[in-house]
């Protein structure tokens, strides 16, 4: 096997090791969708979510990732994490973030 082969297999799995993290981040989203609906707290935490990003962010450019792609990156696992809650109160929230 050439090293390109080897690479992607390399590749390949850590997509995988990704999709499985972000599974289980799912997993979390919907717990506390179920939270929030039992005791009436809104899907979307704006300073909340604020925070997640600073930090986030800050992380990721700090490990050499590009801000905009982060950027990019953590609003789609948090336009998930809304639908996921949103799909769990009932109240699917087309303008959400």
């Amino acid at each position: 096997m050439n090293g390109i082969e080897e690479h992607r297999e390399k590749i390949d799995q850590i997509d995988k090791e990704l999709i499985d993290l972000l599974a289980k981040r799912f997993i979390y989203s919907s717990n506390i969708g179920r939270i929030k609906e039992r005791q009436g707290i809104s899907v979307l935490q704006s300073s909340r979510w604020d925070k997640i990003l600073s930090s986030r962010k800050e992380y990721a450019i700090n490990a050499g990732l590009s801000e905009k792609f982060t950027e990019e990156f953590l609003n789609l696992i948090h336009r998930e994490s809304l639908r996921i809650q949103d799909e769990i109160s009932g109240s699917e929230d087309e303008d959400a973030p």
